[in-house]
């Protein structure tokens, strides 16, 4: 394929040997073993093996769907086979999913899945197709795929208990500040460093209607993320060690006071109904002062078609707590259905959106991506459309990193329970009482799935 030539992110002063450092390196000794290139294998393999075929597949709304599907016309032209996809907001996205799995209509062939979500209910459902064989197979994985280039983190997250291979990894996608450094600058502050020094600063660049202090996700369901990172400031846990709720603790009603009271106080009007895209809205029109999110939103900000601050973004690792310094990671992943007709040809596609030259061509539009190899491409290096700040944030993240949901089956179940415990927060009701009543119904929603 033709390399498509775009403005990238800089990488001045991060090396190749500090992405290992910071335990990103590929995970080569997975059970089924290295990928070597021999003349034999590469002789071997035909990606118009299965010249004719259709493929439908499934897309939650995210800035790495945007770029992958911009090139499907080459991979159309590769395969020979045409993609027909539909690009769906997460929620909506994952409960069409659903409904195609449990009817068992063997009509969606791939899809980009939410292993934070997904991950445990979609195995014990079946729904997912095993990779290990399809990684082995020198007819179906190209030669200079190298899932060892795939970082341990990554790798951990598409891994299943039965040591199954539940999809290939596109991201990990760390939640990181976002503030307004023009602001900053203009005030002599530095990025906060603890949960104090950012609710102060919230504060004082709160002036409504025209600036709001702070912003993040208030809609049901959507809100348990960024929450995660508060729960672990506060020393909050999701799970006791028998496998119980450990919700109904000090720390998780602490948490709750702060991040309603936070949103209560100094977001706009209406953020109980805000999802990542009214959030970024919002602060991409230069009316909130302090957002945290999601790393991989932030290339919409550096758009000038898109934002009124472009050039005017700080970015920097979550400030720490009472309990710690952490950062909640989210990782995604392109995956085959098991219900497919399709399977092989599915394969194939899912192969191509995450080889090395994908990934560049990710890291070129400012999203992060699985593999250790495309931070440092030269490419990458030269032409920065991110701010250095944005790569270092991204590195830091992931070195204070903790899985932002709990692994277990049910956790869309999970997110909506306590979603609605944080926008009645939001509203007003005590975070004690919220807490207690999530803290009940967690509970019950695990003796009902994990068994």
């Amino acid at each position: 394929m033709k390399q498509t030539k775009r403005n990238g992110i800089g990488t001045r002063g991060v090396t190749r040997r500090e992405v290992f450092r910071l335990g990103a390196v590929g995970a080569a000794s997975m059970a089924f073993g290295p990928f070597v290139v021999t003349p034999a294998r590469a002789q071997a393999f035909n990606w118009q093996r299965f010249r004719g075929k259709e493929l439908y597949c499934i897309f939650y709304k995210h800035p790495w769907i945007d770029e992958m599907v911009k090139f499907f016309p080459e991979f159309e032209d590769l395969t020979g086979m045409k993609v027909k996809y539909e690009v769906l907001p997460e929620v909506q996205g994952r409960q069409k999913l659903t409904v195609e799995m449990t009817a068992g209509s063997g009509g969606v062939d791939a899809w980009h899945a939410s292993m934070h979500v997904e991950k445990r209910r979609f195995w014990k459902s079946g729904w997912f197709q095993p990779l290990n064989k399809f990684l082995e197979d020198k007819t179906l994985t190209a030669p200079d795929f190298d899932w060892a280039d795939m970082t341990a983190g990554a790798v951990a997250a598409v891994t299943q208990p039965d040591k199954t291979i539940s999809g290939i990894p596109t991201f990990v996608d760390p939640f990181v500040l976002f503030y307004r450094k023009d602001l900053y600058q203009q005030k002599g502050w530095r990025p906060p460093r603890t949960l104090a020094e950012l609710e102060d600063q919230a504060q004082k660049l709160h002036n409504p209607p025209g600036m709001y202090g702070f912003v993040a996700r208030g809609l049901k369901n959507a809100n348990a993320t960024p929450w995660a990172y508060v729960i672990y400031a506060f020393g909050g846990e999701y799970l006791t060690r028998d496998g119980k709720s450990a919700i109904g603790t000090p720390a998780w009603v602490k948490s709750m006071e702060w991040y309603a009271g936070m949103l209560r106080r100094f977001a706009p009007p209406g953020v109980v109904n805000f999802n990542w895209y009214e959030c970024s809205s919002a602060f991409m029109q230069g009316q909130v002062g302090i957002y945290y999110d999601g790393v991989n939103f932030a290339n919409q900000f550096e758009d000038p078609s898109k934002s009124k601050i472009a050039g005017k973004v700080g970015y920097a690792a979550l400030p720490s707590g009472p309990a710690g310094h952490f950062a909640p990671t989210f990782t995604n992943a392109m995956a085959v259905s098991a219900q497919s007709r399709n399977k092989e040809a599915a394969y194939l596609l899912i192969q191509w959106a995450t080889t090395k030259q994908m990934c560049v061509r990710e890291l070129l539009a400012g999203v992060g991506v699985g593999r250790v190899s495309p931070w440092g491409h030269p490419e990458v290096k030269a032409k920065p459309k991110m701010p250095a700040d944005w790569y270092t944030a991204y590195l830091e993240s992931l070195k204070i990193g903790r899985a932002g949901l709990p692994e277990i089956v049910d956790v869309t179940q999970y997110r909506d329970i306590i979603g609605v415990g944080i926008q009645k927060a939001i509203e007003g009701a005590k975070a004690a009482d919220v807490i207690a009543q999530t803290h009940k119904e967690f509970q019950e929603l695990l003796d009902k799935t994990e068994k």
